[in-house]
């Protein structure tokens, strides 16, 4: 059988795929030819319908790669669809690049092959897609399958084949042989004792996935004395239909069922030999041979051949009959969806030309000129730069948009005796461009120019419904009376009938750059080839990918009696929910239309290998700037519950923040009884001045920044302030039920305490990771952290309750935020309409409540929610949190203490944003951006949570430093508070990872003793730990994300004092261990 390739998938896999040269022998001669991991054909590639995959490449030959996925779709991302100079540069020798393959709904066989020159005669292999879980083939199961690749030859180097080829003007040699699974069978020299056998048994039934990945040769297949039953065509599933031969072209794949039911058991030729419905061209008309071989009978007989079924080279006829028996299975759970309207019809000519050979020279072609081909009259020519990256970045002069809708010369494309000045094309870049979401019909008309023959035409991005092919001329009246717009078959690679044509229908709802040629590879090289370029439509939704567009915006919003601007998303504030579902991945557009710089980051999120996406300004982007775009990719992974996304660059998240809501799987569940409804609660603060305003007069003077006006509860301050009744959130219950709280705390500069009077919770969930389930009246809230709890309505108290947030400040001597914001729990149909009353809430400064609450919480540590808390640790690092100072520059005057200015260090580094992003120095190899001497212990000793500190210990070093750990470190980061300045609790966030909460604890972190307390059995499971004030918190993790990764306090005045650094986790050796390439569109600095 064929091997199988694990090490594309994302997860158990090794090493990427390796291109490189590699000795094989057949036809008695041995040469190198290029492969994949050393085989040919090579490896298989088998996933389930609906996978996302990463293949990683890397080119160990010494000829440039591409590699393209045949028939896989590949929604919105023809950045991995692999034609060379049409969506991608080549891989060079020596260099690497990783594939994102995106499965739809693509299910049955494709493959895979390499889309440079000529490489793909030795560069390809099977992709198996199985159905997804819990879904089985529209027939009965077979006991096996058999993938049969149909190949071909040549003694020589197959790239000095193609060149002689080009270079002369003249036909590229024929191949020496076909192959069957890289074998040329028995009825070749040298080729007996390697001939593909496949060992059947008796009665059972086998499923074979054929492929044609012939280079210049349509071919038929048959088995001596077993009869086939066609079951699907280029992955999409067909009504069922017996018959005794296949005829498959180069790119196309056929599923076909037989029965080993030959009683007398022994061996039978399954026999492949081309079509060749071209008359006069020269052609290949060996046969290859593999032996079907039952393991009962006489085994030393010469195997059967199937003499009656194989038709012979030049049966039209037999060709036809094939083709014109495919239908669609047309099922419930199989439907077709036929455009029965087009927008658009595009009548395209396929023709092999000649162009005049050039002055001074001999060419090989025809009367002395140079072979050529065409569509519509245009031979294409492959550019410099690829297509997709100039339609991106609107690069002009690599590409024109003048591919004709119509054949620019009208003539009687399948008459005799043509004029000879038909025979010379345009040579030229041309493309075409649709609309989003056109309906578009293509009619493929072939030619008799120099010979007529069968055309094989493929378009990548697409799959299409063949409506009808004929004999002739198309006749635009008459033809699509006869249409099959039922059950037409749904192809991505069509036969276009030799001096005839043929119509497809599909809509064009895959934007991107879409190659469409002839896969006849020879045809392709004398240009028979064009582009599909489908522009951006509006939302799309595919599967489990999901795009969302926002667009940053000023909006006028009134609180507290005044009107100001602010920045939103979608003129919403807060921000739109996003929903997904565990495993999902969005696609966010962002279009800053606002006068700030911005960037969004997606809190909680793991982000697999892509923190590209993840947001912070200057760490791992450049900012969106005004007027600009960007593309966010968001990989849900481990994640569910509630987390959140907020703005990340300056103090912008006060008003661009919402929620992020993960649901289970399909066919999993809460792990507790389902809540009859959900409540977003989001938590927020007001200034009634302009938000940038306020952080920016604090860095000018260097003082502690104007506390805010108000607190909010999903935007609304809430009854107790000025202007604000009438808008007051009002969350409306009825008795009796059960209800989910996902709190979020987006304040900007206060951990917050949370209650609503007279109804108790039950937390369950913390940064979305489940929790035993904990019962409280009181909940404490960092910002940053989410928290999920379930609220039991009863008939005992109907009418209107509170709910109510007021800050927990723990520093003593800082000025914040008196207020308390509320919003009201409301009963449907309660007579009751009295004052709603407030809960109990604490005092600000009760550290002892905020401690309880935060030490009671636990993970849930079930079978299906397990923990997997590193036991031991390769690399403790103890982190000091503390407010400083910094000296007031000479001739200014500051707000800070002693006429200082406020500052704030982790490890006594106070850090300085770069004006370069730190992912792409990093990548880039970019020097002078950072350092890696953050340090793993304080550079400075001394009694961290003491009175009277000595102050020199107040100022630290400012310095974009930041720690370097290796892939699959087990890390103990222990965050210990200090007593410099102020002691209070400190939100500190981890961008990339969540972590395990295993201690905490008040004073100085006891190296030897601490530990000895961790809870390492079900310790909570955070993004955003609280370090309590004048103590230490301990988190653990793996360090098996590798890439550039933010850890900062998430009180925004401390960050933006200096309290952040960074984290910086190298690549592994697996390819899923690596980190993602860029995408294209990332903003510049």
């Amino acid at each position: 059988m064929l091997p199988v390739l694990p090490s594309a998938l994302t997860a158990g896999g090794k090493a990427g795929p390796l291109i490189q040269e590699t000795f094989y022998t057949r036809l008695c001669q041995t040469k190198k030819i290029l492969t994949v991991n050393g085989q040919f054909p090579g490896p298989t590639l088998i996933v389930q319908k609906g996978d996302t995959i990463l293949v990683n490449v890397h080119n160990q030959a010494d000829y440039n790669i591409t590699i393209h996925w045949h028939g896989l779709v590949q929604p919105r991302n023809p950045w991995s669809d692999g034609p060379a100079y049409i969506t991608q540069c080549p891989i060079q020798p020596g260099a690497s690049f990783t594939y994102q393959l995106i499965f739809s709904e693509e299910e049955g066989t494709i493959w895979w092959h390499a889309h440079i020159d000529w490489d793909r005669a030795t560069v390809h292999g099977a992709i198996i897609i199985h159905p997804q879980s819990n879904a089985t083939f529209p027939f009965p199961t077979p006991q096996e399958e058999i993938p049969i690749i149909l190949g071909e030859w040549w003694k020589g180097n197959v790239s000095q084949v193609i060149a002689d080829a080009l270079r002369t003007g003249g036909a590229p040699n024929i191949s020496d042989a076909y192959t069957i699974n890289g074998q040329p069978g028995d009825l070749y020299p040298c080729s007996q004792p390697n001939t593909f056998i496949a060992n059947v048994e008796y009665s059972k039934t086998y499923l074979l996935r054929l492929i044609n990945a012939a280079m210049n040769n349509e071919l038929f297949f048959s088995i001596a004395n077993h009869p086939l039953t066609v079951v699907a065509k280029d992955a999409s599933y067909l009504k069922p239909f017996p018959t005794d031969f296949i005829m498959i072209a180069p790119g196309q794949t056929i599923d076909v069922l037989f029965v080993a039911n030959n009683s007398n058991g022994g061996r039978y030729y399954m026999a492949a030999h081309n079509y060749a419905s071209a008359e006069g061209v020269p052609n290949d008309t060996t046969t290859t041979t593999a032996i079907l071989q039952y393991n009962f009978g006489n085994l030393n007989l010469t195997p059967a051949f199937p003499s009656t079924t194989l038709p012979n080279h030049t049966d039209n006829a037999a060709a036809t009959e094939f083709v014109s028996r495919l239908r669609s299975l047309g099922t419930t759970e199989y439907p077709v969806n036929v455009p029965q309207a087009i927008d658009q019809r595009l009548r395209i000519t396929v023709a092999v030309n000649l162009l005049p050979c050039e002055p001074g020279r001999t060419c090989s072609g025809p009367n002395d000129d140079r072979f050529a081909a065409s569509l519509n009259n245009q031979s294409f020519v492959l550019p410099s730069i690829d297509v997709l990256d100039a339609y991106y970045k609107n690069i002009s002069g690599v590409y024109g948009k003048g591919f004709p809708a119509e054949p620019p010369l009208i003539f009687n494309f399948t008459g005799e005796n043509l004029p000879g000045y038909l025979l010379f094309p345009r040579r030229a870049t041309e493309v075409r461009v649709v609309e989003y979401n056109t309906s578009v019909e293509i009619v493929f008309q072939g030619t008799t120019l120099l010979a007529a023959e069968n055309h094989p035409l493929h378009l990548h991005g697409f799959s299409f419904y063949v409506v009808g092919r004929g004999f002739g001329n198309f006749d635009e009246e008459k033809d699509p009376l006869n249409y099959n717009l039922v059950d037409p078959p749904y192809e991505n690679t069509v036969g276009v009938t030799r001096s005839g044509w043929v119509a497809l229908r599909f809509w064009a709802r895959n934007p991107g750059v879409w190659f469409m040629h002839c896969h006849l590879d020879q045809h392709t090289s004398w240009g028979m080839e064009t582009v599909l370029i489908v522009k951006n439509g509006i939302e799309v939704f595919l599967g489990n990918v999901t795009t969302i567009f926002y667009e940053i915006q000023e909006t006028s919003y009134t609180r507290l009696c005044e009107t100001k601007k602010i920045l939103t998303v979608n003129s919403q504030f807060p921000g739109p929910t996003i929903y997904a579902e565990k495993g999902d991945t969005l696609i966010v557009r962002v279009y800053n239309k606002g006068d700030y710089n911005i960037t969004l980051h997606w809190h909680g999120l793991a982000q697999p290998r892509n923190p590209w996406s993840d947001g912070p300004e200057y760490i791992t982007q450049c900012p969106i700037q005004p007027g600009a775009k960007f593309t966010y990719r968001l990989l849900f992974s481990e994640e569910e519950g509630t987390i959140w996304w907020h703005a990340h660059s300056d103090w912008d998240r006060a008003t661009v923040h919402g929620a992020l809501i993960v649901y289970p799987k399909k066919g999993t569940t809460f792990p507790f009884p389902k809540p009859d409804k959900e409540i977003p609660i989001i938590l927020g603060e007001w200034w009634k001045a302009n938000v940038s305003q306020v952080l920016a007069v604090a860095l000018q003077n260097g003082s502690d920044p104007q506390i805010s006006d108000a607190y909010t509860i999903n935007g609304q301050p809430g009854d107790l302030y000025p202007c604000s009744k009438p808008s007051t959130f009002i969350a409306n219950v009825e008795q009796n039920k059960t209800y989910l709280l996902r709190l979020i705390n987006a304040a900007i500069n206060n951990e917050l305490f949370f209650s609503i009077a007279n109804h108790s919770l039950t937390v369950v969930a913390k940064d979305a990771s489940y929790t035993k389930p904990y019962s409280t009246n009181l909940i404490l809230i960092s910002p940053g952290q989410t928290i999920d709890a379930l609220l039991h309505t009863t008939a005992s108290f109907p009418g209107r309750h509170y709910i109510a947030a007021k800050s927990y400040s723990s520093a003593l001597g800082v000025k914040f935020d008196q207020t308390t914001t509320t919003a009201i729990l409301q009963y449907v149909n309660s007579s009751n309409h009295a004052e709603p009353l407030l809960p109990p809430l604490p005092e600000y400064n009760d550290t002892a409540a905020a401690t309880a609450f935060e030490t009671s919480l636990r993970s849930l540590a079930s079978a299906e929610h397990p923990v997997s808390v590193p036991q031991a640790v390769d690399q403790r690092m103890i982190i000091t949190v503390a407010v400083n100072l910094l000296t007031c520059e000479p001739g200014k005057t500051c707000g800070g203490p002693n006429g200082d200015r406020l500052s704030a260090s982790l490890n006594n580094i106070s850090f300085v944003t770069p004006t370069t992003d730190v992912l792409e120095a990093y990548y880039k190899n970019i020097s002078l951006v950072y350092g890696t001497g953050f340090p793993a212990d304080p550079p400075a000793k001394y009694n961290y949570t003491g009175e009277n500190l000595p102050g020199v210990l107040l100022f630290p070093r400012r310095a974009t430093e930041v720690r370097v750990v290796e892939y699959n470190t087990s890390l103990e980061i222990v965050f210990q508070g200090t007593n410099l300045l102020a002691g209070e609790n400190h939100p500190m966030h981890l961008h990339g990872f969540s972590f395990y909460v295993v201690g905490r604890g008040f004073g100085n972190f006891d190296e030897e003793k601490d530990p000895l307390s961790y809870n390492l059995v079900d310790p909570p499971y955070e993004n955003t730990v609280g370090v309590p004030k004048n103590g230490w918190a301990a988190l653990r993790f793996r360090a098996t994300n590798p890439g550039v990764w933010f850890m900062h306090c998430h009180l925004d005045r401390h960050a933006s004092w200096g309290m952040e650094t960074v984290l910086i986790v190298k690549d592994g050796e697996a390819s899923e261990a690596k980190l993602l390439p860029p995408p294209p569109d990332m903003p510049p600095c």
